[in-house]
Parts: structure tokens; sequence; C-alpha cells
């Protein structure tokens, strides 16, 4: 069977371009559509954030004194530290003597005796002279070992030994320098 088109050529051709001019006002209605709504996507994204700054920069200033408090709290903080420590490093070294006494005397022999100390204390280090006399070689030995052992104390240095006999019976006399590092608590 053949088909005859009775339909003439230039209204086919006519309603061809207007399919295709609605085709294309379709897509543009649909292009400006999906901007407006993407547009006002954003612009609500835009409002909402703007809210949320605004409800933080208030909270921000709500918060504003507490930072405030803080900050002088820790300024107080600050001195009272300024202040133990100054009060820290001047217990510090006046109590390098008394623990130096304490230190040196509690091993000390009945036997032994000083006959003046000498010292200097340098950056928390106490230089000490000592002239002794002792009655017994052997508390004498020991102490002197007693104070090479001893990890407060440096560079212990006995000096010549003199023995002189008297009526008390004998005496040894010497000199001893180190130097001593206090434990502090």
């Amino acid at each position: 069977m053949i088909k005859i088109n009775l339909i003439p050529v230039e209204y086919i051709e006519k309603l061809d371009k207007r399919a295709i001019l609605a085709k294309g006002i379709l897509i543009a209605v649909l292009a400006v559509a999906v901007v407006f709504v993407i547009s006002g996507w954003y612009f609500n994204k835009a409002m909402a954030l703007e809210s949320k700054a605004g409800q933080l920069e208030t909270e921000l200033k709500g918060l504003q004194g507490d930072v405030e408090k803080a900050k002088a709290i820790e300024a107080q903080i600050a001195e009272v530290q300024r202040y133990l420590n100054s009060i820290a490093s001047i217990t510090r070294g006046r109590m390098v003597y008394p623990y130096f006494m304490q230190d040196l005397l509690a091993n000390l022999p009945g036997t032994i005796w000083f006959g003046g100390i000498g010292t200097t204390l340098k950056s928390g280090t106490l230089s000490v002279t000592l002239p002794v006399s002792s009655r017994s070689t052997y508390d004498l030995a020991y102490w002197i070992n007693y104070l090479e052992t001893d990890p407060r104390y440096a560079e212990v240095t006995l000096g010549p030994i003199n023995v002189s006999e008297s009526a008390d019976g004998k005496t040894l006399t010497t000199g001893v320098t180190m130097k001593y590092t206090p434990k502090i608590k």
C-alpha cells in the first residue's frame, strides 16, 4: 500500500519550527526555574548562616565577660606564682646552711670535733673547709669514707694528718675540704 501525504511541506516545517521553539522555551523556562530554585536554596542557606552568626555573636558577647574574668584570674595566678617562686628562691638559699649542719653532724662520730668551719656559697653549692681533730683513727677513717660515698658531698680532700700525744691520749689533726650540694625537699 502506498501512503500519500496530503499535508503541505510548508505546514510541516512550520509545525517543526513551532515544536523546536516550544522546546527551546521549555528548556529556557526550566533553566530559569532551576536557577531560581538554586538561588532560593543558597539565599535560605545564607540567611540561616547569618542568623547562626548573629546567635554566635550574641553568645560571644555574653561570654566576653567570663573571658575577662578568666584573664584577670590568670593574671592573679601568675602574680601569686611569681611571689611563690621568689619565696622559694629565698628559702632555698637560706636553708643550705641548716641542711648542711644537719647532714654534717648526722654521722659525725663522738671522737671528732671541728676547730672552725669555713664556707663559701656559690649557686647552691657550698664549698667547705674544716680543721678537724679526732681521738680515733678508725672514726676519722669511717667519717671520711662516709663523706666520700654520700652523693651530697663531692671533691672530698683530706689534708696532711698531724699526730700529737698528750695526757688525754693521742690527737689527730687535719684539714678537710669538700663541696656540699643539699637535697632540698
